[in-house]
């Protein structure tokens, strides 16, 4: 009996051994080389494969999720061609497209390029001028896709601006860090003229086959970004300035216009925290879906009404308005808020109890369904005849449309419209 036991044992461990190890699942990606984002290792002895910020966004996730990555820098139509034919897994890193969309699915943005029209003299309106841009790059494609008439492609940034400067182009279309870069070169970006045009969330596509065989896949990967992106949504000094003024300007104006400072006054003492939290809790286990009782009695105030009216005369730069009481609840609303009470949020607790002039501006949030990045902006409300604070007012600003001003000049603080 020990003997066929131990015979057991012996054949369970030979076939245990011989069967193959358990590896970590391998992505197969394509990308291109873009410097600083992708960029081609120096030789081709060089086995690490490409490098850069992206590439190194895209390792970290792969590697939380226990996915190994093969990733191979292509020609832009390669590419494509291989994520139609699923001869890779997926394709980074990528501005939204309705090509790919017919045949691959986007993660959220594992990159955020900011897109500037650089020129040697300034430019009203770029639709009839003569545009460059990299050959197959994210810049290219869209410019085509917007129908502006570009001049030429080439394949080099450094060849972009002897265009420029031999004025056989009248602008470049590139994006502020690959820019920076060629100081490298001996160029200096700070002698043009430049307009701030969008800012580009790049993706890594993946094949339907491989979100079917994965199905886990997509959302575990957007989850997993935050936590190994390194910048790339941060506002630079010139944006913060440019976007705190343009707050700063609209909610003066909707406080004067609407003398809230009055309107808040007017309310008398907040309700108990206890019955503000009960209250936001029902308000928030319906919304976005439809408006609690307390929801849409505010809706239904003559004010909300105003604000509505406001904000769609911004024409599209202010996604949400908020006036907010004494203790930060929503007082009157533009349109249906994810929550009633502000008070435990940075908005309201960076201004409750400030002066006049006091801004808080919030961090920069990618909204995915509306394809959108947004900066929530507030400010307090004090009654100037008792310097007393009455209450405050938030803002949602789209960030392409409010850094899109007056043009800017080298030296200047200002920003600019894409055209």
């Amino acid at each position: 009996m020990k003997k066929r036991l131990w015979c057991f044992l012996v054949l369970y461990l030979s076939v245990l051994l011989s069967s193959p190890m358990t590896h970590a699942r391998t992505l197969n990606l394509y990308t291109f080389h873009s410097p600083p984002y992708q960029v081609n290792p120096a030789s081709v002895q060089d086995h690490t494969g490409p490098f850069g910020t992206t590439v190194e966004t895209v390792r970290c996730v792969a590697g939380r999720m226990d996915w190994e990555t093969q990733i191979r820098t292509v020609p832009q139509n390669r590419a494509i061609h291989g994520l139609r034919n699923h001869v890779i897994d997926g394709y980074f890193a990528v501005d939204e497209s309705d090509l790919l969309n017919r045949f691959a699915l986007p993660t959220a943005p594992v990159a955020l390029e900011k897109w500037y029209f650089y020129s040697l003299e300034p430019i009203d309106n770029f639709r009839d001028s003569r545009i460059a841009a990299i050959a197959g790059s994210n810049e290219a494609i869209w410019l085509e896709q917007s129908r502006y008439a570009t001049a030429m492609t080439v394949s080099h940034p450094d060849q972009l601006l002897a265009l420029l400067h031999r004025d056989r182009v009248d602008a470049v279309l590139m994006d502020e860090r690959v820019m920076a870069l060629q100081r490298l070169s001996g160029q200096d970006p700070d002698d043009l003229n430049k307009q701030f045009v969008r800012f580009a969330p790049l993706s890594l596509y993946v094949t339907v086959p491989f979100a079917m065989e994965h199905p886990e896949f997509l959302n575990k990967f957007n989850r997993h970004i935050a936590g190994c992106m390194t910048g790339g949504f941060d506002l630079s000094q010139q944006e913060m300035s440019q976007i705190s003024n343009r707050a700063r300007s609209l909610i003066d104006e909707l406080v004067n216009t609407y003398h809230l400072e009055d309107w808040l006054g007017s309310l008398g003492p907040p309700a108990e925290l206890g019955e503000v939290l009960a209250l936001d809790k029902q308000w928030r286990e319906l919304s976005p879906s439809r408006a609690s009782d307390k929801a849409a009695e505010i809706l239904s105030l003559k004010l909300s009404g105003k604000l509505a009216q406001w904000q769609y005369e911004q024409d599209g730069m202010v996604t949400e308005t908020i006036v907010m009481d004494t203790i930060g609840a929503a007082a009157a609303i533009s349109v249906l808020t994810s929550d009633y009470w502000q008070g435990d949020e940075r908005k309201f607790e960076t201004i409750a109890g400030k002066t006049s002039d006091t801004l808080y501006l919030g961090p920069v949030r990618f909204d995915p369904s509306a394809q959108e990045f947004q900066v929530f902006a507030s400010m307090p409300v004090v009654d100037p005849a008792t310097d007393r604070f009455v209450g405050g007012v938030a803002i949602g600003l789209n960030i392409e449309k409010a850094l899109r001003s007056p043009y800017l000049r080298p030296g200047s603080t200002n920003g600019s419209p894409g055209e």
